[in-house]
C-alpha cells in the first residue's frame, strides 16, 4: 500500500509538471505566471482563476472586494497589490473617496495594532474593554 501512494505521488507530480513549452505559454498569456514553478504553474493558473470568483461572484459585490484587497495590499505595503487592486477598485465603480477611506481604515487599524502589539497590551483586558465598550 505505501508504495502504491508513493507511486501516485511521484506519478502526480510529474504529469502536473508543465513542459517547457506549456511553460512558456503560460507566461506569455500573463508575465504574472512567471512566479511558479514548473511544479505548479498549471495548478497555481487555475487557482488564480477559481479565486476570480471572491471577487466577482461572491456575496461581497466586486467594488467592494476590491476595496477590502486595496486594504490590505495597504497595510501590507505591496507595491505589485497597491496599484493592482486600485485599478480594479476604479474599474468595478470605486470612487476616489471611497479609495482614501479604504486605505484610511487600513491605516488606522494598521496604526492601532502597532500601539497594542507594541506595548505588549494584555489581550485579556483588551477584550474586557471591548466587551465593555459594546454595550
Amino acid at each position: 500500500m505505501k508504495k502504491i501512494l508513493i507511486l501516485i505521488c511521484v506519478l502526480s507530480t510529474v504529469f502536473a509538471t508543465a513542459s517547457n513549452k506549456e511553460y512558456k505559454t503560460l507566461v506569455k498569456e500573463n508575465a504574472w505566471n512567471s512566479v511558479y514553478p514548473k511544479v505548479i504553474i498549471k495548478d497555481a493558473v487555475k487557482n488564480d482563476k477559481d479565486m476570480q470568483a471572491l471577487y466577482k461572484d461572491s456575496d461581497i459585490p466586486e467594488k467592494y472586494a476590491e476595496l477590502i484587497a486595496l486594504a490590505v495590499s495597504t497595510a501590507l505595503k505591496c507595491q505589485y497589490c497597491i496599484p493592482a487592486h486600485k485599478k480594479f477598485a476604479i474599474d468595478a465603480g470605486a470612487t476616489e473617496e471611497q479609495i482614501k477611506i479604504a486605505v484610511n481604515i487600513a491605516a488606522h487599524v494598521a496604526g492601532g495594532s502597532t500601539l497594542f502589539y507594541g506595548n505588549e497590551f494584555d489581550l485579556d483586558l483588551f477584550k474586557k474593554e471591548l466587551d465593555k465598550n459594546n454595550q
